[in-house]
Formats: C-alpha cells, sequence, structure tokens
C-alpha cells in the first residue's frame, strides 16, 4: 500500500510540469507478456506466465517521460503442478528514450530504459501464503520501438527484471523476467 501510495505522490508531482509545457507528447500501449517466475521456494520450480499490459507515458523533459502501466499475467498449471498463479501488476516511474545516431530515416528504432515501482497481487495455490497478498514490486528494463508512421509503432521487444516481495518462507523476494511486445500509439498536442 505504502508503494502505491509514493507511486501516487510521484505521478501527481510531475503534473504540474506537465500543465506547465505549451506541448506535450506521450504514447499509450498494449503489449503481451511472458513472465518468467521462480514462484516456489528453494530449487527453481520456474514456469512460465501469459497476459498482457496497457501503459502510458508523458513527455515531461527532453528524452525523459513519467510512466503509468497495469499488467496481469497468468498461469493455470504453475509449480506444484495444478495450481494456479495470477500476478496483477499496478507500477509507475520513468522512462527514458536512448538518443541513438546510427541510423536515419522515418522507421528508425527507438530504443528506451525504464524504471517502475507500485505493487504486485498474487492469487492462486502457486501464491501459499501469499494468496491475495498486495506487496511491493519493481521492473527495471527497456525495450525498442519501431515507427510505422507518424502515430504507430511497433514494441518489437521489451525484457524488464522484475522484483515481487511475496512471502515464500525462504527469502520473500522473487526473481523474475518479463518478455513483451505490442503496439504502441503515440500522440502529442
Amino acid at each position: 500500500m505504502r508503494s502505491i501510495l509514493l507511486s501516487a505522490i510521484f505521478l501527481l508531482g510531475c503534473a504540474p510540469a506537465l500543465h506547465a509545457q505549451d506541448s506535450f507528447s506521450g504514447d499509450a500501449a498494449a503489449t503481451y507478456h511472458w513472465v518468467r517466475t521462480n514462484a516456489g521456494p528453494g530449487e527453481c520450480g520456474c514456469f512460465g506466465l501469459n497476459g498482457g499490459g496497457l501503459s502510458g507515458s508523458w513527455n515531461f523533459h527532453g528524452p525523459w517521460s513519467v510512466v503509468a502501466d497495469f499488467s496481469a499475467e497468468h498461469a493455470s498449471s504453475g509449480a506444484p503442478v495444478g495450481n494456479s498463479l495470477t500476478l496483477t501488476s499496478i507500477l509507475g516511474g520513468a522512462r527514458y528514450q536512448i538518443p541513438q545516431r546510427w541510423l536515419e530515416g522515418n522507421h528508425q528504432p527507438q530504443p528506451f530504459a525504464q524504471i517502475l515501482i507500485g505493487s504486485t497481487h498474487a492469487g492462486g495455490g502457486v501464491a501459499g501464503v501469499a494468496d491475495g497478498a498486495f506487496e511491493f514490486s519493481t521492473r527495471i528494463g527497456g525495450g525498442i520501438d519501431v515507427p510505422l508512421n507518424s502515430h504507430f509503432a511497433v514494441r518489437v521487444i521489451q525484457v524488464d527484471y522484475y522484483l515481487t516481495t511475496f512471502a515464500n518462507a525462504t527469502n520473500d523476494h522473487q526473481n523474475n523476467l518479463l518478455v513483451g511486445a505490442g503496439i504502441v500509439y503515440h500522440w502529442s498536442r
């Protein structure tokens, strides 16, 4: 809960900077996600979750943007076999558009790096004692968008380290990997 409050304060703190600009830009993205999770304690017990996410970013200064992200991933047969797991996250943070000068033209790749913090909810049998809990989570990574025209782009790859902190009777954190791809709509005023 504390992390949601901190994320909201961060996003609201950036609102005056966004409002002060005469013009602004950003994007909205819908992405498919695959998450490799190590939900079980001890040996890996790793398995994959499938899902998707919606995100929006608002450019506030040069290559910097503030980002809001909502995503949900699910596996119906995790470890131990037959148990399900659903992760639902609400995250906010910052994105940096990495300047690149090695390609030119309308369809040049647009790489970015981002850090998101917030809260994730775990549900299902694999969640164990954390079932129904909201805990701190963070995603650190980046991706590459390839423009199709002035408004649409394809997010050809997104790779994030995805840390969750659910109780698991060992170390109370999970080191996950998120890989995604999707479509991006760029807007400006």
